[in-house]
């Protein structure tokens, strides 16, 4: 008997198992096509190494802004910077409203060193001047009033968003590039939820909303290194958004690469996995509320290595120019670094740290940390999810809760993996679990909607079953 035209064979273990599904989403998973593999895989690294130089470009190109047209908004900047603290609550005692203007002190420094004489060897080495008994926004101010040349380097970063800064000082002042960044901010939120609520994905804007509460947004614009991810995930959900979004998942790999390589080349390592779930969540949505499910579940890995490649490629990509165009061996540098964060330790041992570290990364979220009625508010939370996720048990839909809860845990592998790192720096790194938020808000209303259109079936069978007969 011939199989069926909507029918796919696979052989395992001398056993045919038959799956209906069709035939696109599989050359769509599979990344084949008429022009094979080969294809794509050009397509691929034609597209990364556009994107590179592009990239490269831009900062190369924002170095030669000559120092003295920034030099008066730099100078006010640096003063603004040396009014506050380094790293200040705007709460006090509230851990999740710390605003790090150490970081924001050296982004400016390496913004202000960029050298229009040697553009392409000031952007490689990303220096800055610092003395190691002053704090990062003295060393600012001594820089620019006193032309002081740049002492370290910090290379590891491509440091694009002081590029971005470079160009925003000819007309801005730091503080209104805080103000600039929260109208950016507000307006694309807002674009967001609207495009939401036209599409009448109510739970949507409803998940979303509400990881967006959990990992307090709100202070995200009052520091330039909190910024950037975000920034690129408001603009990646609004194209996500959009009818014209491709469907097919090689196009929407190359989607992928490219966020992961713009979250390296702005970001100061902060929660840069946001890029990569929150997308995808609403990917798989849309996947599932149009019918295609077996597409969505099936190419899960191939867009988070897709993210995965333009993440790590530029880093890559950034150690090699610089030892390239420096001259030198930069690798021992560099793995010092990253075995520092990845491996270095707090005197707490291996287990407790990792505990350590998942509690104070979790104690950031809104509200446990404001006070004991934050505390209780999220203990009835917690206790209404649990509730929800008990009664609607029987109407889960198991696969599309397991992709939700397989990227809700990424973060809290980013925690275990980037260890010391993300327990020094939790009151920013937490920001990384509103992934996990959306993700259990979905996993919710899809249960609750699946019982309500049950109950709903069952209304109408008894409905139909006490008509009379005529």
């Amino acid at each position: 008997m011939p199989m069926p035209a909507c029918m796919s064979r696979k052989r395992t273990a001398g056993n045919e198992l038959y799956a209906c599904y069709n035939t696109d989403e599989i050359r769509d998973v599979l990344m084949l096509g008429k022009g094979g593999t080969l294809r794509h895989i050009t397509r691929f690294v034609l597209c990364f190494l556009i994107t590179a130089a592009v990239l490269l470009g831009f900062l190369v190109l924002t170095s030669l802004v000559p120092r003295q047209v920034i030099r008066p908004q730099m100078l006010r900047s640096a003063e603004f910077l040396c009014e506050g603290k380094l790293f200040g609550d705007v709460l006090p005692g509230v851990t999740s409203s710390r605003i790090d203007r150490y970081a924001d002190s050296i982004l400016l420094g390496i913004a202000w060193q960029f050298d229009s004489q040697h553009p392409l060897l000031s952007v490689m080495k990303s220096s800055y001047y610092t003395l190691f008994y002053q704090n990062e926004n003295r060393n600012l101010l001594d820089a620019v009033q006193e032309d002081r040349p740049a002492n370290q380097q910090y290379l590891r970063y491509w440091h694009g968003s002081a590029g971005v800064v470079r160009l925003l000082m000819v007309f801005l002042t730091l503080p209104q590039i805080y103000t600039l960044h929260a109208v950016i901010f507000s307006l694309l939120l807002l674009l967001l939820v609207f495009r939401l609520l036209r599409q009448g994905n109510l739970a949507g804007a409803a998940a979303f909303l509400a990881g967006m509460i959990g990992i307090s947004l709100w202070f995200v614009p009052l520091s330039l290194e909190y910024t950037w991810v975000f920034l690129i995930l408001l603009i990646q959900m609004n194209l996500v958004l959009l009818p014209s979004f491709p469907k097919d998942w090689s196009r929407r790999c190359l989607f992928f690469l490219i966020s992961g390589m713009l979250t390296n080349y702005l970001d100061f390592l902060t929660c840069e996995t946001v890029t990569l779930t929150v997308p995808l969540l609403f990917m798989i949505r849309q996947d599932h509320r149009t019918g295609r499910k077996s597409a969505a579940w099936r190419s899960l890995p191939a867009v988070a290595l897709s993210w995965l490649i333009g993440y790590a490629g530029m880093y890559l990509l950034k150690w090699g120019l610089a030892a390239v165009v420096m001259g030198e061996n930069v690798l021992p540098y560099v793995t010092d670094h990253v075995g520092e964060r990845v491996a270095g330790s707090v005197g707490l041992g291996f287990f407790r740290e990792r505990l350590e570290i998942l509690l104070r990364n979790i104690g950031c979220l809104f509200p446990w940390n404001y006070g004991l009625a934050g505390k209780l508010i999220s203990g009835l939370l917690v206790a209404a999810a649990v509730y929800f996720i008990y009664s609607c048990r029987r109407h889960f839909d198991p696969g599309l809760s397991a992709q939700y809860a397989l990227i809700a845990l990424i973060p809290f592998l980013r925690y275990l993996v980037m260890a010391n790192h993300s327990y020094l720096h939790y009151f920013f790194t937490y920001r990384a679990q509103c992934a996990a938020l959306i993700a259990v808000v979905l996993i919710i209303q899809s249960a609750v909607g699946s019982r309500q259109s049950a109950a709903g079936s069952r209304q109408q069978i008894v409905i139909s079953c006490r008509l009379p007969v005529k």
